[in-house]
């Protein structure tokens, strides 16, 4: 009844005990109101909410929020069996229900609080632009309390254990709010990956930004991993790939989901690329070069205008120059502070001005906020306001805070950070480039044709859970995948024979199922001159194998000026996550790996490839050549669609190294894991 102070609908009681509770009746059932509620808040223990619930939905309510915990987050069967029955409730009803384990939500738009969490209505009542969805209830408060220092929200909605609604309908809520401007998000789970998608293309459509912070993105999970792939494409690296291709934001703490939020909320499009940054410190200008060249921010000099207006009014020991050091001087001559912010945000090269504030002050922030909000709001350009006095409460930050037209940072690296993130996503949305697989994407590439794909899945299934090298690359190399020439033998005398026909130098490797990475063994012998060096290499081989069945595989020894590696792990949520990057070894050294969720069309490969650090390599480097990147391009989505077919007989798949040489590409060695588990069930949940 506190949280709901401010609220002017209506209020009703139930509770059998009691006639009124602080003089407001009380009813002793729900089938004794005068109307059916729009919202029934089930404020009862686990014993009792399941029946409230279905009370609730046989009499026609619109929803309910269950309070509960001591359901399926307990992992006893009969828990999980009553949460799933109070799931069978609103699907049969057609009451949505918020939990049980749920906070609650908070309107502030109605000011109303259904929340259990004491305070709401003490609260400042900051009604903002950004939405903010929790899957944890806690969380979500507490980023609700940013409210006292200047913050603010339309809605916080939590989740808990979402047996019926859950974080991505509360947040495709808010995407159709026409009062949310931002969408901001606490997941701990990414939910459905499809899910994810169709509320990345609606927030899409509605031109409104989706902050995401998402807690739980350990790499357990690829600690089991059985090739380079599965160890270099776990859970953060598939979240980050979803993320991508959804064009969210993602942030990486709460600091950062707030107030990018917040910024984003208050920002409009960049008119330019170029950031201005002014304060009266050096130390404080410096900290913003160095967040700004971190973020890949531009801070450009100011055009001649400008320039005159900085030497005129920045004393000498100062800089007139971006980032500009105006000095503590200008406490003495406002006049020349509001000059130079003017002057700044009428520069054409410069989309934003950075403000550092190094002391709090509310004198000072009473006299320059007002300044400097209406500079922004006539510039059409946004002003961030870093505040680095560690008095993070200090006077003058909830003005700052609060105001319409100001971002609001407590630390210059997230400052910038947001910045790129606000070009980031204007650009993506200009350009329209959600990420669909089209027939224009896939121009110049013949499809696998139906009878081979039924073909191959047939082959697959018969093999063991680690399909190994021969067999391997027998598979990939009939969707068109460029695969080394190799033979096999079974004894040293048939090795030597089968040489001497494939011509030297060779590769000698030994192929067996009880091994997935064969180098560190000694399994793979190199650059072998003649048969003398076969025999020997197969007898040290042999003496290694003692007790373990395989093949000797002979192939030709391919040189080439670049090693490639190829990957796919299927991720629980995401489905296939395909990896490119440097192979060979310097996979396991410098992790240098480019992920995406497949299926990927040829503008996505190239971009991974770009994301590279060795893609200056891959273009020619010093003199040195570097690959076919169409070609490359088109390996990488052929990859892709083989990775689509085989998504659910398959765990990973490791193709490395790929060759590149001078006459394209060459496939010498692959791993298949296949899946163990079968295939789920559609509609069955994770």
């Amino acid at each position: 009844m506190e949280n709901m102070a401010h609220f002017d609908g209506d209020l009703f009681l139930v509770n059998p005990r009691h006639e009124s509770v602080n003089g407001q009746i009380c009813y002793p059932n729900l089938l004794a109101l005068p109307v059916i509620p729009d919202c029934v808040i089930v404020a009862l223990p686990q014993e009792a909410a399941l029946e409230a619930v279905r009370a609730a939905g046989d009499l026609g309510v619109g929803g309910a929020i269950v309070y509960a915990s001591g359901f399926a987050e307990t992992g006893l069967s009969d828990r999980i069996a009553q949460q799933q029955a109070m799931a069978d409730i609103a699907r049969g009803s057609g009451m949505r229900v918020l939990g049980p384990n749920c906070l609650g939500i908070a309107n502030n738009l109605l000011g109303a609080g259904l929340l259990f969490q004491m305070g709401y209505s003490d609260l400042e009542r900051r009604v903002g632009r950004v939405g903010l969805v929790s899957q944890s209830g806690a969380l979500g408060y507490a980023i609700l309390q940013g409210t006292q220092h200047g913050f603010a929200y339309t809605h916080m909605l939590t989740a808990g254990n979402s047996c019926d609604v859950d974080t991505l309908d509360l947040a495709n809520y808010l995407v159709e709010d026409p009062v949310c401007r931002v969408v901001a998000c606490v997941f701990e789970a990414a939910g459905n990956a499809a899910r994810l998608q169709a509320l990345a293309e609606r927030a899409q459509q509605a031109a409104k930004p989706v902050v995401i912070y998402k807690t739980a993105v350990g790499e357990a999970a690829a600690a089991a991993a059985q090739s380079h792939t599965g160890s270099l494409a776990g859970s953060s690296r598939a979240f980050e790939a979803a993320m991508r291709r959804g064009h969210f934001v993602q942030a990486d703490s709460l600091s950062e989901l707030t107030e990018m939020a917040s910024f984003f909320a208050k920002a409009p499009a960049p008119q330019a690329a170029g950031v201005a940054v002014m304060a009266t410190s050096g130390g404080a200008a410096i900290m913003a070069a160095d967040s700004a060249a971190s973020n890949n921010v531009s801070l450009p000099q100011p055009g001649p205008v400008a320039q005159q207006v900085l030497d005129e009014c920045v004393p000498e020991f100062g800089s007139a120059h971006n980032p500009c050091d105006i000095t503590g001087q200008v406490l003495n001559k406002p006049d020349a502070f509001n000059a130079c912010v003017q002057a700044m945000l009428a520069d054409p090269a410069y989309g934003a001005l950075v403000l550092p504030q190094v002391t709090a002050s509310q004198i000072l922030a009473e006299q320059r906020c007002p300044t400097v909000s209406r500079l922004a709001e006539t510039s059409g350009k946004p002003v961030c306001i870093v505040w680095l006095s560690d008095w993070q409460e200090g006077p003058g930050a909830a003005i700052y805070a609060s105001d319409e037209r100001i971002g609001f940072f407590r630390d210059t690296e997230r400052c910038f950070k947001a910045i790129a993130h606000w070009h980031a996503w204007h650009q993506r949305h200009a350009q329209a480039t959600l990420s669909k697989l089209s027939e224009a994407s896939m121009a110049g590439l013949e499809s696998v044709d139906a009878a081979v794909r039924a073909r191959v899945l047939v082959q697959l299934r018969q093999q063991a859970p680690l399909v190994t090298e021969r067999v391997a690359k027998q598979l990939v190399a009939q969707y068109g995948l460029p695969v080394v020439q190799e033979a096999i033998a079974t004894t040293a005398q048939e090795a030597v024979a089968v040489a001497d026909r494939l011509g030297y130098p060779l590769v000698l490797k030994f192929d067996t199922p009880d091994f997935a990475h064969k180098t560190e063994l000694g399994l793979v012998k190199i650059g072998l001159p003649d048969a003398a060096s076969v025999a020997a290499a197969c007898a040290d081989i042999s003496e290694r194998m003692v007790g373990h069945d395989g093949i000797f595989l002979l192939q030709p020894m391919v040189r080439g000026h670049l090693e490639l590696v190829l990957g796919m792990k299927r991720d629980p949520v995401f489905g296939p996550l395909l990896m490119v990057g440097m192979g060979g070894v310097l996979v396991e050294l410098f992790g240098d790996v480019a992920t995406e969720i497949a299926p990927v069309t040829t503008v996505q490969a190239h971009e991974m490839l770009r994301r590279l650090k060795a893609y200056r390599l891959l273009q020619g480097y010093r003199g040195k050549p570097g690959v076919d990147l169409h070609a490359l391009v088109q390996l990488i989505v052929r990859f892709s669609q083989l990775c689509m077919d085989w998504t659910d007989e398959v765990e990973e798949i490791d193709i490395n190294p790929v060759i590149c040489h001078a006459q394209g590409f060459a496939i010498v060695d692959a791993l298949i894991a296949r899946r163990i588990q079968p295939p789920m069930i559609e509609g069955e949940v994770l």
